[in-house]
């Protein structure tokens, strides 16, 4: 069994050591100058954008569509729609 604090053998020579450092500057050097994955980060960037304004077109399209039905369904039985600041209202009558 090895002694814990004792230095591990080396595995690789010097030489390789150092193939394998340029090979590793040349591929990060290379990952630098790459613009693709820019292009991909525009194009998610740009659809979160788009479905946020999505999410705020129907929230408020659906609190006014509410209000609309509510109106006509008051309208067809006869009844009055009263809005409470947001909160509508439809009494009938008896």
């Amino acid at each position: 069994m090895r002694d814990p604090n004792e230095a591990p053998e080396p595995v690789e020579s010097e030489e390789q050591d150092f193939t394998r450092r340029k090979t590793m500057i040349k591929f990060l050097n290379n990952f630098r100058k790459d613009e693709a994955g820019a292009v991909t980060v525009d194009w998610v960037v740009l659809t979160a954008a788009i479905v946020g304004l999505a999410i705020a077109a129907y929230s408020t399209i659906e609190g006014n569509a509410t209000a609309l039905v509510d109106g006509a369904g008051a309208a067809m039985t006869g009844g009055t729609e009263t809005n409470y600041g947001g909160i509508t209202a439809v009494t009938t009558p008896e």
